[in-house]
């Protein structure tokens, strides 16, 4: 079984692999400023290293985002361990950690009105797929 990578393993790859662009951020200060060009938050230069070696766990979401738009990656990249470049066209056990993750910033209210919305959503899917038309036998 394949060692689960962490967050700073996989965010220094992916500068590891930008590095050997010649026209791609080198260096953190690059990094950073690349970042807040694209209209991301605020990301120090010491904060990216901080993250890139592991001094640093858990960034808020919104820091995830924008590395991943940055890289050009999906944000599940830094959940799940089986995600390649390329996003799934189902949803990963990344995406669920990445949904719970985004949860955790909101409201209680927020979070209630979330549940409710992926109960509607449930209802709906399983009453597709328990359609005549989609029944297969």
């Amino acid at each position: 079984m394949p060692r689960h990578r962490t967050f700073a393993e996989k965010l220094s790859a992916l500068i590891d692999s930008v590095r050997a662009d010649d026209e791609a951020p080198h260096s953190y200060r690059e990094l950073s400023a690349a970042i807040e060009r694209a209209d991301g938050p605020a990301m120090s230069p010491a904060y990216l290293q901080q993250l890139a070696t592991g001094k640093r766990i858990n960034p808020k979401i919104h820091y995830v985002e924008a590395l991943a738009r940055l890289f050009g990656v999906p944000v599940t990249y830094f959940f799940d361990d089986n995600e390649s470049q390329e996003p799934e066209p189902n949803v990963s056990g990344g995406e669920a950690r990445l949904m719970a993750m985004r949860a955790q910033e909101l409201s209680p209210q927020g979070r209630r009105q979330v549940m409710d919305l992926l109960e509607l959503v449930e209802r709906y899917e399983r009453a597709e797929r328990d359609t005549p038309d989609n029944r297969r036998g």
